[in-house]
């Protein structure tokens, strides 16, 4: 493989494994609310396949970066690329609670999980600070100013997928250290969102970029993750001291709801409108859809609205549309990426021609 192709690997490439966990997350849900045993297999199968391609791609990204070392300072000075580096810990987060939800656990995994949980965490947090140092120093190019930077606050927010189990396996100091954690990043999260994401807004705004649209969605997927975060902590209890009353939190889940509908029915609208063809840029679609879904089927259960069950399906049928959608599109991409190595290949230099004397 050609430096050059080399070179187009980079971590944007994650989001086909976490929009494919994302798709493993519905067919949770919906085994969830079914209890259909076809459910659970296809949930089973589809996160399998997610953290597959991202060991694929993991592998390929690393080797990228020891081929070419020359590219490494200008991937992290890119904030859109340094901020798809943070769906690293994010998959390692939802593959690792799929994982126990699957498999459960034992002494085994959930040392190994424990070990996933504090290493993603410090992960998430370390890219969320070189993004603000970055923000603060870097003369940033006005198209790297869009959704993605969202991703690594939205990072370390991730955390409550997998802090649950934990709790409810270790329980006492481990319990209390790791809710503490997670309630640290919701707060890093919480507030890095705000003021992040009206940057991300006004670069959008301003520059309009069209290859950086789907990540427009992904304020739909940070209102989804307060509502989970919330709920989860409700639902945790009172741990050291601390707690959260489930009736404040509901409501609460329900306004942020009403925010994710609009931003969603805006991105659908983009979608039909301006299409992204021939880009990786497609995946950012689901993982958002995914905490959508996600978030609607909580407060279904506290509500009790059948309209919300309605939603869900809408989710559910419109995330498996746009999944293969974003096969089709990386078809493309790969298609015309190979094309062009060949065409390079086949180029015969050109000689300068001149006179003898």
């Amino acid at each position: 493989m050609r430096k050059s192709t080399l070179n187009l690997f980079g971590s944007e490439w994650f989001g086909i494994s976490i929009s494919t966990l994302a798709l493993a997350q519905v067919y949770i849900l919906a085994f969830g609310e079914t209890g259909s045993i076809a459910f659970r297999y296809v949930a089973e199968a589809f996160s399998i396949l997610g953290i597959s391609i991202f060991v694929v791609i993991f592998s390929i990204w690393v080797y990228r970066g020891f081929t070419l070392k020359d590219h490494v300072f200008s991937h992290w000075n890119n904030l859109t690329r340094m901020s798809f580096t943070a769906l690293i810990p994010i998959i390692g987060f939802v593959g690792n609670y799929q994982l126990i939800y699957f498999f459960g656990l034992t002494g085994t995994t959930a040392a190994l999980s424990a070990v996933d949980f504090y290493a993603n965490y410090i992960l998430a947090l370390i890219l969320g600070v070189l993004l603000g140092y970055k923000l603060y120093t870097k003369e940033i190019n006005p198209r790297e100013m869009n959704y993605a930077i969202v991703i690594p606050p939205l990072a370390i927010g991730t955390s409550v997928f997998l802090a649950g189990s934990l709790m409810k396996f270790y329980g006492g100091v481990e319990a209390q250290t790791i809710y503490f954690l997670v309630l640290l990043g919701f707060g890093i999260f919480f507030f890095l969102f705000i003021f992040i994401g009206s940057l991300a807004l006004a670069g959008h705004v301003s520059t309009k970029v069209h290859e950086t649209l789907p990540t427009t969605m992904l304020p739909v997927g940070i209102s989804s993750l307060i509502i989970i975060n919330l709920l989860s902590f409700a639902s945790f209890g009172k741990i050291d001291q601390l707690s959260i009353g489930a009736s404040s939190v509901e409501w609460l889940s329900v306004l942020l709801w009403g925010f994710e509908v609009w931003n969603f029915l805006v991105v659908v609208i983009l979608i039909f409108t301006h299409p992204a063809r021939g880009t990786l840029g497609v995946w950012a679609y689901g993982f958002p859809l995914g905490l959508f879904a996600t978030s609607t089927i909580e407060i279904l259960g506290f509500t009790h609205l059948y309209a919300l069950l309605w939603a869900y399906v809408t989710i559910a049928v419109i995330l498996n549309i746009l999944w293969v959608y974003a096969w089709l599109n990386t078809g493309m991409f790969l298609k015309n990426m190979f094309r062009r190595e060949i065409a390079e290949k086949g180029a015969v230099p050109v000689r300068k021609s001149g006179n003898n004397n």
